[in-house]
């Protein structure tokens, strides 16, 4: 797949893929303002954990230039306000870690402000190599879970489009399918009300020619009852220190679902987007438009005054995960103790 998200060195712009528009049209965006990404990330023309954390480094990369700052204080206070700007979702981690880093890199940088500047682009362009370097680790780190033969079921979009490149789910997929010579199938759940997983997830994997079936949201425990799929693989938004796992809203179903038909549930994430700070019961969960409830389409299919309840995401507990699959190594049954240990390192 190509990347979602580059930065071009030629005319110091960012460019990203519309997504949106896919499947049916590709299209990018090619902006010099941070505010503008901004805008991407809170309309979704990028979305995705580990995507929008690349945006968001792209993103203060283009307000240090905008700023024209001639003194290192006034590059400072502008970037503050341009993470300000730039964390406009609340649940994804990677969001507010890449604003956290880039300031982190201006504060502590020495020279003139244009070498400051220079510095937050190189470091912007290298928070997305390293979502490219970490997600073929997850790939590869996943191998000792998935098997050949094996059909993963999934929800909403971790692949490429989620990501920089490969994806955090869709790179446990495309590794296990360039391992063992395409002998992986894919259950995609279409992933309501944004249809992620049909829209993006389906069309990724179609374009790989990996082997994938598209199902709604209610079917799926009908598919694990009939014994379609041998294992769960989801991405995650953010994953407590504690194991809970943060995702798209329906994932907390789908593990209930998966632990009474005794199928394994793996999320697959990237150490950026663990949370060894917040609590469980302190996590913001995104509330978006009830529209994207009540349309279609840009039709409405109910009553258009209809009361409508729509978080984004949902919580898993770590009870009804059996691993989490990072970069650094699979942590099976997750605990706070498992977890720290991926760091200890550091």
């Amino acid at each position: 797949m190509y990347r979602t998200i580059e930065w071009l060195d030629d005319t110091s712009q960012v460019r990203l893929v519309d997504q949106t528009k896919l499947p049916l049209v590709l299209e990018h965006v090619v902006t010099d303002s941070h505010e503008r990404i901004a805008k991407s990330i809170k309309i979704m023309e990028i979305r995705g954990a580990p995507a929008i954390g690349a945006a968001a480094g792209m993103g203060m990369a283009l307000a240090a230039i905008e700023s024209k700052a001639r003194i290192k204080g006034d590059l400072i206070e502008y970037l503050e306000k341009a993470a300000d700007i730039l964390n406009t979702r609340p649940t994804a981690v990677n969001l507010t870690w890449a604003t956290t880093r880039m300031l982190e890199v201006a504060k502590n940088a020495d020279g003139s402000t244009d070498e400051i500047i220079q510095k937050l682009v190189e470091e912007g362009k290298e928070i997305a190599e390293e979502d490219v370097r970490m997600s073929r680790a997850m790939g590869e780190q996943a191998l000792s879970l998935i098997k050949p033969g094996y059909t993963i079921q999934t929800i909403c979009n971790a692949g490429s489009l989620a990501t920089v490149h490969l994806g955090t789910v869709g790179a446990v997929v495309r590794v296990a399918h360039e391992k063992y010579n395409g002998d992986i199938k894919v259950y995609a759940a279409e992933t309501r009300p944004r249809q992620q997983g049909a829209r993006l997830t389906v069309y990724e994997f179609m374009k790989d020619k990996i082997d994938t079936t598209l199902i709604t949201d209610g079917m799926i425990g009908t598919v694990f009852r009939e014994g379609r799929v041998d294992c769960c693989v989801v991405g995650a938004d953010r994953i407590l220190r504690t194991g809970h796992v943060i995702n798209k809203i329906g994932t907390y179903t789908m593990a209930i679902t998966a632990k009474h038909h005794n199928i394994p549930f793996y999320s697959v994430v990237p150490v950026s987007t663990i949370d060894m700070v917040t609590d469980p019961e302190d996590v913001v969960i995104e509330e978006r438009d009830p529209d994207e409830i009540r349309m279609i389409n840009g039709e409405y299919v109910t009553v258009p005054d209809a009361k409508v309840y729509n978080p984004a995401f949902d919580m898993t507990p770590p009870e009804l995960v059996d691993a989490i699959i990072t970069d650094r190594g699979v942590v099976k049954n997750p605990t706070e103790a498992k977890m720290r240990k991926l760091f200890e390192k550091e």
